[in-house]
């Protein structure tokens, strides 16, 4: 990196990925760096690291110009289905219109990177996903998230760079999500149902995910579509003895009929139970993702190992209340 401080603009920095990577950049020095949040703020105000803190509006309107935008900012995906489609359609693909138009204007700015999904692609693949495989996304949070990505593709001017990383299931200390659920159950005692089926999914660290980004900052990596997961996927039961493990338990792993299985998620789909047929896609079919093209770019190995990675997001629970 050059002596100068690279001016960079996080949107949806009060985020999870956003917090972490504002985190990991200032740690790194050379950055200044600015974030944006959906919350209106009457005035401006720094965060850690000593991050502006400013709204969408008020990013918007300014002239402020930066070398680099990482955009963030969206709506994930609602597993419990409460959100209507249109929502996904305006956090996801309008919102990204709105800065990607605001960096074409900026005569300084170079690079545009767009945190997509690899859930744009599918739901249940039926091998693995490299950045050949066709999207057929099947919820609006897929299909809003791929539309941005052609979006950006079609728009951009040759003079500028965009990146659309699509990673795989992310995680880390802090992060709410299906690792915390399968660390519940097995922290509870009750024994995980799914034995009859030992299914393998690709995950990606937090701390990596943000390492692939500040790599792009700092590099002159080709411009395109990455995706991005940690090295080796997990097999399900292994990770369900991770967690017993870190818990000083004996994994409890027992083949239930996978047609009750499949039962008692149809009864999980219309009551509250904590398993419905979204959740046991996830348990029962395999989801790997190849990062062999993002490594090729940036010419250097990830900095954590899958299972460093996960280690380290199990043991945090342990600090959690």
């Amino acid at each position: 990196m050059n002596q100068q401080a690279l001016p960079v603009l996080i949107t949806g920095i009060q985020g999870f990925v956003g917090g972490n990577l504002n985190r990991y950049l200032s740690q790194a020095e050379g950055y200044t760096i600015t974030g944006t949040t959906r919350n209106p703020q009457p005035e401006k105000r720094h965060i850690s690291g000593g991050t502006l803190l400013q709204s969408n509006r008020q990013i918007l309107k300014s002239n402020t110009t930066f070398k680099a935008y990482i955009h963030l900012a969206g709506k994930v995906y609602d597993i419990e289905e409460r959100s209507a489609s249109e929502e996904y359609f305006t956090a996801n693909f309008d919102l990204t219109k709105k800065y990607f138009k605001r960096f074409i204007e900026d005569e300084q700015a170079e690079k545009f990177i767009f945190l997509s999904t690899i859930h744009v692609l599918a739901e249940n693949p039926d091998r693995e996903l490299d950045e050949e495989y066709t999207p057929v996304p099947v919820t609006p949070y897929g299909e809003s998230k791929l539309l941005a990505e052609e979006y950006l593709m079609k728009h951009c001017p040759p003079h500028k760079k965009v990146y659309i990383l699509r990673p795989s299931m992310i995680h880390g200390p802090g992060n709410k999500g299906s690792l915390n659920m399968l660390y519940g159950l097995v922290r509870s005692g009750l024994p995980y149902p799914i034995g009859a089926v030992n299914n393998k999914r690709s995950f990606v660290s937090i701390e990596n995910l943000c390492f692939v980004i500040k790599e792009i900052l700092e590099n002159d990596v080709e411009a395109g579509l990455y995706h991005v997961a940690d090295d080796e996927p997990t097999h399900t039961h292994d990770l369900v003895r991770m967690i017993a493990e870190s818990l000083g338990k004996k994994p409890r792993i027992w083949p239930v009929p996978l047609s009750l299985v499949k039962l008692t998620a149809k009864i999980g789909n219309r009551t509250p139970i904590p398993l419905n047929d979204h959740r046991l896609g996830k348990l029962t079919g395999d989801f790997i993702v190849s990062n062999r093209k993002v490594k090729r770019a940036i010419g250097k190995p990830l900095p954590v190992t899958s299972r460093e990675g996960l280690q380290r997001t199990i043991d945090s629970f342990k600090q959690s209340p």
